[in-house]
């Protein structure tokens, strides 16, 4: 701080005074610009950070991030890590209902029902009946 000892300045005292005020005011707005800087790039560093987060959770879970990001970005790890459980459970759901479904049954018939009630005559009366019947 400038110490001002006199009962009156001169004009050049006091633009010398303002000169060196106006140099710090000017020093002073540098530095803030160049906070500011900082704090844009912090912001931006933060959203890259989440961004490759969401990523690897995406990845972890065996999605691919570059096919599913737009569904699960968010602003917070943890709602995205919600998303990413719900897009499992919708994906286990359509793998379930895309899977092999056998539609051909064969009906049981009189021999293996009585196979599996394991009634020996019951056998024997099938097998005949499909002979002579």
């Amino acid at each position: 701080m400038i110490e001002l000892t006199k009962e009156s300045y001169s004009k050049e005292e006091v633009q010398e005074i303002l000169a060196q005020y106006e140099t710090k005011i000017a020093e002073l707005e540098k530095n803030i610009a160049d906070v500011e800087t900082l704090k844009q790039q912090y912001s931006e560093l933060q959203k890259t950070n989440l961004t490759t987060q969401i990523k690897l959770e995406a990845t972890k879970a065996g999605l691919d991030p570059e096919e599913v990001f737009d569904l699960i970005e968010s602003d917070d790890i943890k709602k995205a890590q919600e998303k990413i459980n719900k897009l499992l459970e919708l994906k286990k759901k359509q793998d379930i209902e895309n899977s092999y479904k056998p539609t051909d049954h064969k009906a049981d018939d009189s021999y293996s029902v009585a196979e599996k009630e394991k009634n020996v005559e019951g056998m024997i009366f099938s097998k005949l009946n499909k002979i002579f019947g």
